[in-house]
């Protein structure tokens, strides 16, 4: 009986350790772990208290086919993006597509399921202005972050490696739900604006988009660190099988 109850103890512990191994995560990009002031950086790294972090970093490109560069990262109120010789003033200092398509990449130190996007200022809180599009690297080839000399037709080619998970956005400052599918990636992209096939444009409005990406959130994927250690998920299964395997000896004890 010992046994018996040993066993179910360890089942009933690893069922629950399963459960908490895909616990969802928030990550703050405003006042959390950035600084609530005005500051411009090359990137900026949130790390939720044991969760997985994320690098933040800023990209703009003229058009869909022209090549990306590198920008910087502004904080305030969430992150936006400013690109070499643009003014910080406002709205400038957002996540916009008045003379060039911006974007922020996300690298996650885990692979997650990012089924979030909270923005926390759009210009003048104008609900035309907040259309966004969201990307996820789904390749089989390693993506080592840097997006230079790539333009966003080139992301959205077939053969890239990355996937829309779809143009959302339009009601202003708030949160969206996005619809990830089973998608899990360490690299996502959010861009302001609307994506068309391989071209990236403003918004249903036609209007120039502005916003600031104050949080993301999602869930981390179960791993199994060198293919040797199996989920908890298969650890709680086989668990439940030594559990049959001491009822049937008990039953076969007892005739």
């Amino acid at each position: 009986m010992k046994k018996y109850t040993a066993v179910a103890l360890l089942v009933s512990g690893l069922s629950a350790f399963s459960g908490a191994a895909s616990a969802a995560w928030n990550w703050d990009l405003s006042c959390g772990d950035f600084a609530c002031s005005q500051t411009v950086s090359d990137s900026q790294t949130s790390n939720p208290a044991g969760g997985p972090s994320v690098t933040v970093t800023g990209w703009s490109g003229a058009s869909s086919g022209s090549a990306l560069s590198k920008g910087y990262i502004e904080s305030w109120n969430g992150v936006g993006v400013q690109y070499s010789g643009e003014s910080s003033q406002s709205p400038n200092h957002a996540m916009d597509n008045k003379d060039r398509f911006e974007s922020v990449l996300l690298d996650f130190s885990a692979d997650v399921q990012l089924d979030s996007v909270g923005l926390g200022w759009v210009y003048n809180n104008d609900s035309r202005r907040s259309d966004f599009f969201v990307l996820a690297y789904t390749g089989s080839t390693a993506f080592s972050g840097d997006l230079t000399g790539k333009s966003y037709s080139d992301l959205l080619s077939l053969g890239s490696g990355w996937t829309l998970v779809g143009n959302h956005g339009g009601s202003g400052q708030g949160g969206y739900t996005l619809s990830p599918g089973a998608t899990y990636s360490s690299f996502w992209l959010i861009g302001a604006g609307s994506v068309s096939g391989t071209s990236v444009g403003y918004g249903s409005n036609n209007y120039y988009d502005y916003m600031k990406v104050a949080s993301v959130g999602g869930t981390v994927k179960p791993n199994t660190p060198g293919g040797s250690v199996p989920e908890p998920g298969s650890l709680a299964l086989a668990g439940l099988g030594v559990l049959g395997l001491i009822g049937m000896r008990r039953r076969k004890s007892e005739r």
